[in-house]
């Protein structure tokens, strides 16, 4: 129980942190949703996230597993020397790529749709090489559980983002006509839209590196070529495994771009509606998110511990109900979630629930991945990410042209079942974790009858209160039943258990 306190409370640092800084961006969905609402604006919507779909990739191939190398050998290398050897590294390929990235910035410039503006290559550039700088002292104060200079050092970045973002779009208009000569005013209108966005975020990468200046300062030029290569032997998995798992992610989106029978102005509207609908999913991705982060350094730190195998099944289940019960919150309450997009901006509502679940299989992915990290077969993670990838490929080039947007949602779907399935065969192979399956699967088949009944009540009975009753009282069966299985257990609970009897 100590054990899982101590993830519970690195979880609330992370979760509060990643929570409070993506939802600061999350709050730009309904900000642009409500602002952008002219067919321009539904456009550089789109385009702001058919670009930011490329972007994990990027980020992935410049810090190439070497974060999760860092937790893995931080206990058996000096970890300073292990720490000066990865950065001393990280710089090195930042720079060659960063000038890669500029050599090839037209035709770059073209696959993104930024023809108009090859610029943006060298700014997208700047923006992934910061970010890769950050990478290490974000894992360095992972490691060390600082959890509290990294929520700090978030959230002032994203805040940076955001308050830049809605100055520009909010207040730029009405200075750039004060002075419609001046040098604003002229920059203004020519990147107005995506360039906006792009700017800010370079913004934030600065203010973010430069909040990690402390864990920077130490630093000195040292590269220890036995260490590195330890650590590159063990990362490079995790880079072809990372690489492929953000494509898993993003590349629908790029795919629809570039399949669609549409417009390339139209195709862009219909990746913004897409997308809107994915940020009202993605609200459970949050919790994985912030889960995942504390969960690595955290299921590293126990391996040795006698139990520790009963400890993963356990966080495991309690991560699933903790996610179906997120689900259920979403879907029962979609009356009132909906308003999370603009109106012009509900056309792909219906695709949410289809991404939910898929969300829901990625974080049970994530939680079986402890196998082949403790046990360095991280080639396994490199083949799951890789027979994802075929799939999500597969899956999209074949039903795009006449599914359109919900090709992308089912694909991402199938992509993660698979994954789950695959992980969990080949862990109970090398690494027995005793999960509890019964109690998962009956967990999530009642999450899933309970969003049918309601489903079906919805599509015969009109009327948004009915509507919400009728979710309550399912939402409180959920609860209830997950308290009566649960009850045991709960009373062990910090703050939750001094209400069960």
């Amino acid at each position: 129980m100590a054990s899982l306190k101590k993830l519970a409370g690195q979880t609330m640092w992370y979760g509060v942190s990643n929570i409070a800084a993506r939802l600061l961006t999350y709050l730009l969905t309904p900000y642009f949703t409500y602002v952008l609402t002219s067919r321009a604006g539904q456009v550089e919507f789109g385009r702001f996230q058919y670009m930011y779909a490329l972007f994990p990739v990027m980020n992935v191939l410049y810090t190439y597993g070497m974060e999760t190398a860092f937790f893995r050998f931080s206990t058996s290398e000096d970890r300073q020397k292990l720490y000066r050897t990865q950065i001393t590294a990280i710089l090195v390929s930042t720079f060659l790529l960063t000038i890669l990235l500029y050599l090839f910035r037209t035709p770059l410039a073209v696959f993104a749709e930024l023809k108009d503006h090859v610029e943006y290559v060298g700014w997208c550039a700047a923006i992934i090489g910061l970010d890769a700088l950050s990478a290490l002292p974000y894992a360095r104060l992972r490691k060390e559980n600082r959890p509290r200079k990294y929520a700090l050092t978030k959230v002032a970045g994203i805040a940076v983002f955001v308050v830049t973002i809605v100055f520009l779009f909010s207040f730029g208009g009405a200075i750039a006509r004060n002075s419609p000569g001046g040098a604003f005013a002229q920059w203004y209108r020519y990147h107005w839209g995506l360039g906006f966005i792009l700017f800010a975020n370079i913004l934030q990468a600065i203010v973010t590196l430069a909040l990690l200046f402390k864990e920077l300062k130490d630093y000195r030029p040292e590269f220890d070529t036995a260490i590195f290569k330890k650590v590159f032997v063990y990362g490079y998995p995790i880079l072809i495994a990372g690489f492929a798992g953000v494509m898993n992610d993003s590349l629908n989106r790029v795919m629809f771009q570039k399949l669609s029978p549409m417009t390339a102005t139209e195709s862009l509207r219909q990746v913004g509606f897409y997308s809107a609908a994915l940020k009202l999913a993605a609200l459970i991705y949050l919790v994985i998110q912030a889960f995942k982060l504390a969960a690595e350094p955290f299921f590293f730190s126990i391996s040795a511990e006698k139990n520790s195998r009963n400890t993963y099944a356990r966080v495991m289940k309690w991560f699933v109900i903790l996610l179906a019960v997120m689900f259920l919150n979403i879907m029962l309450y979609i009356d009132i979630w909906k308003y999370f997009v603009g109106r012009e901006y509900r056309e792909a509502l219906g695709v949410v629930p289809v991404l939910l679940l898929s969300y829901i299989f990625l974080g049970v992915y994530y939680n079986l991945t402890v196998w082949y990290k403790l046990t360095d077969k991280t080639h396994f993670g490199t083949y799951i990410m890789v027979i994802g990838s075929v799939v999500t490929i597969v899956f999209n080039w074949l039903l795009i042209p006449t599914w359109g947007y919900y090709a992308c949602a089912w694909g991402t779907l199938l992509c993660y079942a698979v994954m789950m399935v695959l992980s969990y065969y080949w862990g109970q192979k090398y690494y027995p974790i005793p999960y509890d399956m019964p109690k998962l699967l009956k967990y999530t088949g009642l999450m899933l009858l309970i969003f049918f009944i309601n489903f079906g009540i919805s599509k015969l009975v009109a009327g948004t209160l009915l509507h919400l009753l009728t979710g309550t009282i399912l939402f409180v069966v959920y609860i209830y039943y997950i308290y009566v299985q649960e009850k045991e257990e709960l009373k062990g609970f910090p703050v939750i258990g001094r209400f069960v009897k």
